[in-house]
């Protein structure tokens, strides 16, 4: 029911701001680790966006985080705001953009689902409910 309400106020949400968020989902490796957030970020509006944080009850901190190739050596760092450009897409996947859920809470287990609302840097807000997965990401 919770789940069913999250999705119902994504969409709202993004129908006033022109942006859409598919297949969020949160992935676990180690219970009280760290945990990656990944989802497909979409603006159907002609004007430039910008995704400067995210937040969760489920996380002590989510940190918007990018992975890099140094000198043959896999790298993750900060992304102070990722672009989301007019009529575009932004991917956070493995290898790339993703959220660091750090000090995870009790609730963000495999199984649950758990609220992450994306902030921009115009003001707006988006909202949906992120599914938690295994290693595997199932």
């Amino acid at each position: 029911m919770i789940g069913a309400l999250l999705i119902a106020c994504a969409t709202a949400a993004s129908a006033g701001q022109g942006l859409t968020l598919s297949n969020p989902r949160m992935r676990m490796v180690i219970p009280s680790r760290p945990a990656a957030g990944y989802f497909d970020l979409f603006n159907n509006s002609g004007t430039a966006r910008e995704l400067v944080g995210a937040s969760s009850p489920a996380c002590g901190t989510l940190m918007l985080h990018k992975s890099i190739d140094q000198g043959g050596i896999d790298r993750m760092v900060m992304a102070g705001s990722v672009p989301v450009p007019a009529h575009g897409r932004v991917s956070f996947a493995p290898g790339g953009y993703h959220m660091m859920c750090m000090t995870p809470t009790p609730e963000l287990k495999v199984g649950n689902s758990v609220p992450v609302t994306l902030r921009f840097g115009d003001g707006g807000t988006l909202s949906a409910s992120f599914p938690v997965r295994g290693a595997t990401g199932k």
